[in-house]
Formats: C-alpha cells, structure tokens, sequence
C-alpha cells in the first residue's frame, strides 16, 4: 500500500510538470515571431526545405543545401510537410512538429525515472528527499531557458534529442525490464537508432558505438547476443539511407552549411567505404566541420596550435595520426568551451551571449554536484542501467567539441546532453542519507534494477 501510494504522489508531480510544460508550449507558439526567430535563424532554411518537400519537389534539387539536408533532417521534414500540405504555414509547420518532439522527449525521461523510482523500497525521509530530487531535475529539463527555446524552434535539436531518449529507453526496458526479448521492443530500438541517423547522423554514430561498447561488455548476458546484430544492422541502415543517391554511384558530394549537414567533399570507394566514412575519416571530418562552423561566426573558437600540425605552407597533407594527436591535444580546451562557454566578462558581447553566459554558470554547477558527489559517494546507484547513458555521454562530449567552430553553435548542440547530465546527477544524489549506503554489499539496489 505504501508503495503504491508512494508512487502515485509522484506520478501526481511529474505528471503536473508535463501538463505546465504543454501548456507553455501552447503559449510559446504564439508568442514566436512569424519570421525565423534571430535564436534559430536556421529554422528559416528548414520551413523552405519544408515547403520544398511539401510541393513535391526533389529533394536533390534543393538550392544550396541539395539533397543532404533533407536525408539528415527527414525525422522533421517530412512531418512537418504533411502539415503544410494540409495548410499549415511552413514555419509553423516545423515549429509544431519540433515542439511536440521535444514534448515527447520530457514525458520519455519521465516514463524513464519513473521506472527507476517504481524499483526502489526507501520510506520516510528518504522518499520525501528523493521526489524532491525527481521533480526538481524534471522542472530542470522541462524548463531550462535555451533547452526549452530550441525545442520550440524549427530546430533538429528536440527531434534528435526525443529518437536518442527513446533508443536509451528502449535499450533499458530490453535489459533491465522485460525477461525475455519481445519483438516490438527489438524493433522500437532498432527504428529509433535509424531515427536518429535521420536527425543528425553524427549522434546516430555515437548513438550506435556507445551502444556496441555496453554489449561488447556484457557478452556474458544473453540478451546481448540478439540485442547486438539488431544494433549493427541499425547503425548500417542509418547511414545506408543517409547516403542517398550516392550509394550507386562511385562519387558522393553533398553540402555543409550552418545548419549541420553532411559536408562538401567527395568520396570515393565502395559502398562499405561510404557508409562506414564517418568512422574511417572522422578526424579529417572533424577538422573540416570546425573551419565551415568558423566561417562568418560572430563567436568564433579560434583553433589552438598543435605541435604536429603541418605548417600552412607546407604542401604534404597531415598523417592520420597527425591528425588524431591535434585533435587530442586540443580536447581539454575544446570540451572546457563547448561544455562552459561564453563565459561572463569574457565572451559576452551581445545580449544573446550574454544570457548564454548565465546559464553556463548552471552547466557549471551541474558538473560541480557531479563531481561533489561522486567523490563522496565513490559509487552510483543505478549503475548498470545508466552505463549506456554514461559511455554516450563522454563520447558524445569529445565528439561534439571536437568540431565547434563557433560558441553559438556549441551551446546549441550542447542542450542533447541535458538529460544525461541530469539522470547523473539523479542517480548520484539517490538515497544520499540513507543507512544501507554504508555497507555496499547490504545494498541490494544496483542488483536488483
């Protein structure tokens, strides 16, 4: 009785956040201007892709972007195209379709915390505290000003952020939840890892080798050896799609723009080469991204000097391993600035980079309780359940800041994280007062999730 009652007060807490976020999506819709928002120009080129699509137009013949914009964004485009050709405005087709993804991805993490909290048996105090923790976090994700602005924009950020939650959720309940693998949780993994890829295929990747490394870990368990193939063919069909009409052909070119497409380059090879060139050439892709994310940004990271980089004047090409040590080298800057970034009285130059500047002393404090309370703690609950969470979230982190070339593009792609960085710190401040804590081996929690 006490259990249930515990969590149907809960239940009543999450469930009136969702209901307050809905509702200030509703309000936020109408408030947007009805021109591309100076936070978002990008989703201007999404609401023309929009309407290009919505009129049947092939989606290679797209000026200046071509074809590849419209295979990494299909995840939004097409949506958002069937409300045009129903009436809808082109904008607010894209902003209605990326709102409610990001809706979709806070009622994911709550169905994910509420499963979590449904296994746990503490009372009293510790519950209080607990569903205090659970619903402040909640109000974090669902509220947090650029996290909820992009989300409302014609954005792919809650697009991307909703197929890589679900593809975490459905990876949780096939391991942690259900006893035996059933066919519709196979295929809602394996189709939100393609998502994904149709979101931003660059996610999709790390998606997909955050997932390979958990599996190549727990071969012991059987579910793995179902689970893992349906991972492969997953990420070999997400960048199947993505190449298009490049896949027949021996060379692909597609375009690179602001708003985070493939890149113009050529490629050449087989089809294995193309569909696996993300991974074979991702450190001459990482350092071609970062110049285009320079290009005519007004807060540009500048690259740092590397002591194996080519001179500029030099006519032999870097090596491969060149290449990777540079990108090494620079990895402690480049993640302490796409992770806290503009910084007050240092980059804040507009009003924009300026309330930018605010928040990141929230990302600042995020990772302070991170730190605070692992080093107390020297454990987290939950710890089997989140590790997929917790290998994506580095990648994703190195990865990602690798190739930022501006501070505002940065800070953007940064709000994919959030509710990683959140469920960390969830898992660490669990039961933090309560008694069995002191003697790991009388603490069944971990086991028995």
């Amino acid at each position: 009785m006490l259990s249930k009652l515990k969590l149907q007060t809960l239940k009543q807490k999450l469930w009136a956040i969702v209901a307050a976020s809905f509702a200030a999506r509703v309000i936020m819709f109408f408030v947007l201007p009805n021109s591309p928002s100076s936070l978002g120009p990008d989703e201007g080129t999404y609401a023309f892709l929009t309407k290009w699509i919505g009129e049947s137009k092939p989606a290679d013949e797209f000026p200046s972007y071509g074809q590849g914009l419209y295979l990494s964004g299909r995840t939004m485009i097409v949506p958002a195209s069937v409300l045009y050709r129903v009436g809808v405005n082109e904008l607010d087709a894209v902003r209605l379709v990326a709102s409610l993804y990001g809706f979709c991805a806070l009622v994911m993490v709550v169905f994910m915390i509420h499963k979590l909290y449904g296994l746990s048996e503490v009372r009293g105090t510790n519950q209080v505290k607990n569903e205090n923790i659970i619903a402040a976090i909640t109000m974090i994700f669902a509220f947090l000003p650029s996290h909820f602005v992009w989300s409302n924009l014609g954005l792919r950020e809650s697009t991307t952020e909703f197929w890589l939650i679900t593809a975490f959720v459905a990876f949780f309940v096939i391991f942690h939840q259900k006893k035996k693998i059933t066919f519709p949780s196979l295929m809602v993994l394996t189709g939100s890892i393609v998502f994904t890829f149709s979101s931003r295929p660059q996610v999709g990747w790390v998606l997909g080798v955050a997932l390979i490394v958990y599996l190549a870990c727990n071969l012991k368990q059987v579910n793995t050896y179902f689970v893992l193939p349906a991972v492969l063919c997953a990420i070999v069909l997400g960048s199947t799609i993505n190449l298009g009409g490049a896949l027949g052909s021996s060379t692909s070119t597609t375009s690179t723009t602001s708003t985070g497409s493939t890149g113009s380059t050529t490629s050449t090879g087989s089809t294995a080469g193309r569909i696996f060139r993300p991974l074979l050439e991702a450190g001459e892709i990482v350092e071609y991204k970062q110049e285009v994310n320079q290009l005519d940004a007004a807060s540009v990271i500048k690259t740092q000097s590397c002591p194996r980089e080519a001179p500029a004047l030099s006519s032999s090409p870097s090596t491969k391993f060149d290449t990777y040590f540079c990108i090494a080298w620079r990895a402690p800057y480049m993640v302490s600035t796409f992770l806290f970034r503009p910084i007050l009285g240092l980059d804040a130059t507009s009003t924009s980079s300026l309330l930018a500047a605010f928040e990141n002393l929230a990302w600042v404090s995020f990772f302070l309780i991170i730190f605070g309370l692992l080093f107390r703690r020297r454990r987290i609950t939950f710890l089997n359940p989140l590790l997929p969470t917790l290998i994506f979230l580095p990648l994703y982190v190195l990865g990602a800041s690798a190739y930022q070339g501006n501070m505002g593009t940065g800070f953007r792609h940064k709000s994919l994280i959030l509710w990683a960085v959140l469920l960390v710190i969830f898992a660490l401040a669990w039961r933090k007062l309560d008694e069995p804590m002191e003697n790991p081996r009388s603490n069944s929690q971990e086991n028995a999730v």
